[in-house]
């Protein structure tokens, strides 16, 4: 499959499926790799409906395109050309100087299957998949899944056996990853509750 550098031996492949979001217009949508456009650029799916107009792009604006290689999550931050209009409407974007693992921490995550619920705008069932002090994935599958977005505030309500309240955290959404009918979601803890914590580090070591 053809592949593209972006930055510093971080390579893309054609086809690869992109989260997109720009902060400065408050808008996020699913896109795909297209590929290396003239001019030190590099080309992004834009189907022209994905909830905004595009009239509302500047040149210049700050794209954020998060991706997942390798199973691991990478981002970056590119600059908005113009829009390109064959052989396929798409955003051309300044190719970037740096590409983020954002999957790489401070605090190795446990791996972990824990059913849980989430409250953004409706409440939502879901499992989380690893976690650590510092945050978790979760996954929710299904076509009435509600989609969670970067930046979205949530409530999340954790389920275990030996608790029969369960835990209860606030955090950030900071990735969002489709996969079909299922999303994966990266979130950021707040301040983590001392029970919780002691949950954590009461978690199998071969887990690790």
């Amino acid at each position: 499959m053809n592949t593209v550098e972006l930055a510093h031996g971080c390579a893309i492949e054609v086809g690869t499926a992109l989260q997109v979001r720009i902060e400065e217009i408050d808008q996020a949508f699913e896109s795909e790799f297209i590929g290396a456009h003239d001019g030190g650029h590099i080309l992004i799916s834009f189907d022209g409906h994905a909830g905004f107009s595009p009239e509302l792009l500047r040149t210049g604006m700050v794209v954020a395109v998060y991706y997942l290689a390798d199973d691991i999550y990478h981002m970056f931050n590119a600059r908005f050309e113009k829009i390109v209009e064959a052989p396929l409407v798409s955003l051309a974007l300044r190719t970037p100087t740096e590409v983020l693992n954002i999957e790489r921490r401070s605090q190795r995550r446990l791996q972990c299957t824990l059913p849980a619920r989430v409250d953004v705008r409706k409440t939502l069932s879901l499992r989380i998949s690893d976690i650590n002090h510092k945050g978790c994935r979760v996954i929710a599958d299904g076509p009435n899944a509600i989609r969670l977005e970067p930046s979205d505030r949530v409530l999340l309500r954790i389920r275990a056996p030996e608790a029969p309240h369960g835990y209860i955290v606030e955090g950030q959404v900071r990735n969002v990853i489709q996969k079909g009918e299922r999303f994966e979601a990266g979130v950021l803890f707040d301040t983590l509750p001392e029970t919780l914590k002691t949950f954590i580090e009461s978690l199998p070591a071969g887990d690790k």
